[in-house]
């Protein structure tokens, strides 16, 4: 027999109806929002970044990277062979000019030193000596002259005395040809002695010279050696801060063998490098941007490199704020090179979307919508970017990432 069925079951199958209900026509109308969303999205105006063409003037730029050295960074070598006995700094310490970094073991090599001070102290004694006795025979071969000379005179007295004799009467033919003989033998060895003077003078002169040479390089060895020893004492050649030693103790270093670096920390340069296909287009004194995140320094290219190496050219920028706090050692930078200025061109502000000269599609705002258009843009900087045509001053223009809406033509702003 049938049951009547209950007030209160009733009203629970009605409210369950309305909750079905209810949950089904929220998700038909979130439905109906969503694809009114898709078909017409909207993006949020703090999401992007716009950009207003305007005119003005452009300087054109080539585009290359560098990385950020120390402004000078000088490699010290030991100047001898010898041990590490003790490490007086470590990497990372800043340096005074002077202050002593490493220690070496050169009792060896003063030991060296003194030998080759006693073989310098010899040379120097025999070069004196040799003088004295090259003067010695240069004296000696002088006073002989000298005493040829007188006896050439008086045969020259005896030879025209005995003329007159026979001139005369009292001499005879006979005596004064003896006389003449006598004359040309005194006079030849004469002319010879003076000969063998001048030879031996000029001899004496040469074979001093050469020792004298010989003596000199001697002198300058020492003197090499004396620099190697006080170079020796390892220290800072000049205020800076220590990038790397050698704190092996113990070790034996050879010498030329690099044993510390120390850098400048505090005032830096750039290495550029770029194509070598614009090696004819940069000069010394081009005027450079650096860009270090969002901070743009200025500096000037200065040596450039005559070597060009699997395609690239490198270069040297000097830094017009050297000591710039974003700089450090290492840091990759983006450079533009100025070479040119454009004057009174279409612009917009160069950002991740610009990759060259080329036509884009490029979303224009106005009045709320997005509106993607085709422009061609032309050459750039660091910041701007030339508009060649399908832009018009005051135009306002979306220069982020749009790849996610690049199948739409038309986007909404939400402010």
């Amino acid at each position: 027999m049938d049951r009547k069925i209950s007030k209160q079951i009733i009203k629970q199958r009605r409210d369950r109806k309305i909750v079905k209900i209810s949950i089904i026509s929220s998700l038909v109308v979130g439905g109906v929002i969503l694809l009114i969303n898709f078909l017409n999205p909207k993006i949020n105006i703090d999401d992007i970044r716009l950009s207003t063409a305007s005119r003005g003037d452009l300087p054109i730029s080539i585009f290359a990277s560098g990385t950020v050295l120390p402004f000078y960074e000088e490699v010290i070598t030991s100047p001898v062979s010898a041990k590490i006995v003790s490490v007086l700094k470590k990497a990372g310490e800043k340096l005074n000019e002077g202050d002593p970094i490493l220690e070496l073991d050169l009792e060896s090599f003063r030991v060296d030193v003194k030998r080759q001070n006693n073989e310098l102290e010899l040379k120097r004694l025999k070069l004196e000596q040799f003088k004295v006795e090259k003067n010695s025979t240069l004296d000696d071969i002088r006073m002989q002259i000298d005493i040829d000379s007188m006896k050439l005179e008086r045969v020259a007295i005896q030879l025209t005395n005995e003329k007159y004799l026979d001139s005369i009467g009292a001499s005879t033919a006979d005596k004064v040809k003896q006389f003449e003989l006598d004359y040309k033998v005194q006079s030849m060895q004469f002319k010879q002695f003076k000969q063998k003077f001048r030879n031996q003078k000029k001899n004496s002169v040469i074979e001093i010279k050469t020792m004298e040479l010989d003596y000199e390089v001697a002198i300058n060895n020492m003197s090499l050696l004396n620099k190697k020893v006080q170079e020796a004492s390892i220290r800072s050649p000049r205020s800076a801060t220590l990038t790397w030693v050698n704190d092996e103790i113990g070790a034996n270093i050879a010498s030329g063998a690099n044993i510390a670096i120390v850098s400048d920390l505090e005032n830096f340069k750039i290495e550029g490098e770029m194509s070598a296909s614009y090696s004819d287009k940069v000069s010394s004194g081009d005027r450079v941007e650096i860009k270090i995140g969002e901070i743009i320094l200025l500096g000037t290219i200065g040596n450039i490199s005559p070597s060009i190496k699997d395609r690239i050219l490198k270069f040297n920028v000097s830094i017009d704020e050297p000591n710039h706090s974003k700089l450090h050692s290492g840091l990759r930078t983006d450079l533009y090179i100025i070479k040119s200025v454009k004057r009174d061109v279409l612009c917009i502000d160069n950002s991740s979307y610009y990759i060259g000269a080329r036509d884009y599609d490029i979303w224009v705002v106005n009045d709320g919508v997005a509106i993607k258009r085709k422009v061609k843009l032309g050459e750039s900087n660091l910041s701007s970017v030339e508009v060649v045509s399908g832009l018009k001053d005051g135009d306002e223009v979306i220069i982020s990432d749009m790849k996610l809406y690049e199948n739409r033509e038309k986007i909404k702003i939400k402010y």
